[in-house]
């Protein structure tokens, strides 16, 4: 079974802190528990889940994905990622290697976002 999976990584180093903003995405391919594939994403402004996500309709290489990890997102972001199948994970690790090496093993401790009164992103949109 194949699995892809996309990591927040604004400097292409560590994963980032915030989902939203965020322009590139290490994207790994997994497959019976061994990365196949690692290839960065580099997306423009406009193609950021901040933006997409506000947009009806709208499209992304990122829905192409099956989980998203990230040290940052909201609870509006994860639903809206959830009805398009993508699996959001919120981690404390920073090094991405590790986060997947964790992922595979099923050592990755993920962490609950903060709950909101709304389901929104809290950006006044």
């Amino acid at each position: 079974m194949k699995t892809l999976v996309a990591i927040t990584a604004q400097n292409r180093k560590t994963i980032f802190e915030h989902a939203g903003k965020c322009r590139n995405f290490l994207i790994y391919t997994i497959e019976n528990d061994i990365i196949t594939n690692k290839k960065l994403l580099e997306l423009t402004q406009e193609e950021t889940l901040h933006n997409v996500l506000h947009e009806p309709n709208s499209s992304s290489v990122l829905f192409d994905i099956d989980i998203l990890l990230t040290r940052g997102i909201g609870d509006g972001a994860i639903q809206k990622l959830t009805t398009r199948n993508v699996a959001c994970y919120k981690v404390e690790e920073t090094d991405p290697d590790i986060a997947i090496d964790k992922l595979i093993k099923g050592t990755l401790e993920a962490v609950s976002p903060i709950s909101h009164e709304t389901s929104g992103c809290n950006c006044n949109h």
